[in-house]
């Protein structure tokens, strides 16, 4: 467990220097390119995006994450304070959503594996997978915007930030690609897990098929899903620049597109590093689920430290 915590830390170091000297290095490329006459070479251009990360964590080890440039100047902790409650409270919103109508549509297609109904959800997870998260967000306003014109009522507001029925639409988009992860990866353990011989057994002595599911093959699909839950988030986090910039959600990745285009160089890196850590946090607590959920990671775990 110790070493696993340790080891993410170490993970998490070098992520957040990579992800400093990138962001420098992306946006001095930019204002390099972009200058009238001669750009500078490139290996200068690198070598001064070394220069301005070292002296970033020069300054950010002493508390300082710099201040945002343009006609308001803040503090980037006061920024990323007041985006970040905002994109992590809609990140859960829609990893809530995928993780419940996932789990429903994959359990639902495993139990009924045999009919068309497991057809019906590899179609719609096919489409949910495929489908980019600009154009399910452009689609869904369309569609509101027509039920609107036909019908004059408002189905839902088309962006704004609120933590009521403004949440709907972009939670949605951002759980389209989730839902339909969590749902495959649910259908397929699922349908091998109730083939086991142990599942069988307990249905030869007259066990409720409710509980059969319950007891035997949920708690042992725990991990695969989990898993499917974490390679969703990381599609999450790279779309929800888009997403929030659609619907004008204000949270990290609305702010980071505006700090990008602006050249906003402090504002940029620091919500690039919180989306980065926030990353790194959720694989470790991922991580260490897995160990509650599986005890032969627990068995092999403590194999590994009797060994050493």
């Amino acid at each position: 467990m110790i070493r696993l915590i340790m080891r993410n830390v170490l993970y998490t170091i070098l992520i957040s220097i990579a992800i400093v000297f990138f962001v420098h290095l992306g946006l001095l490329m930019a204002a390099n390119f972009g200058l009238r006459g001669t750009p500078q070479p490139i290996p200068e251009v690198v070598a001064e995006a070394v220069a301005q990360s070292g002296a970033y964590f020069a300054r950010l080890f002493q508390g300082d994450l710099g201040s945002t440039t343009g006609r308001y100047v803040r503090p980037v902790g006061e920024v990323i304070a007041e985006a970040y409650p905002k994109s992590l409270g809609l990140l859960a919103a829609s990893l809530s959503i995928a993780l419940v109508l996932g789990l429903l549509f994959g359990l639902i297609s495993a139990v009924k594996r045999h009919s068309q109904m497991s057809l019906l959800v590899f179609v719609v997870t096919l489409l949910g997978i495929s489908t980019p998260s600009f154009f399910a967000a452009v689609l869904i306003q369309v569609v509101a915007i027509r039920w609107y014109v036909t019908t004059g009522s408002r189905l839902v507001p088309l962006g704004g930030f609120g933590w009521d029925e403004h949440l709907i639409m972009p939670a949605l988009v951002l759980a389209a690609r989730p839902v339909a992860q969590v749902a495959r990866v649910t259908f397929v353990t699922l349908s091998d897990i109730l083939e086991k011989d142990y599942v069988r057994t307990a249905r030869a002595k007259g066990v409720r098929e409710m509980w059969v599911v319950n007891k035997h093959a949920l708690l042992n699909a725990a991990v695969p899903v989990l898993t499917a839950l974490g390679v969703s988030l990381r599609f999450s986090l790279s779309s929800l620049p888009v997403v929030e910039f659609i619907f004008s959600w204000p949270g990290m990745g609305y702010m980071l597109l505006r700090a990008i285009g602006a050249g906003d160089l402090a504002l940029a890196t620091g919500l690039s590093l919180a989306i980065g850590i926030t990353f790194m946090v959720v694989e470790t607590l991922l991580e260490l689920s897995y160990r509650i959920f599986d005890p032969r990671l627990r068995e092999a775990q403590a194999g590994l430290v009797e060994a050493a």
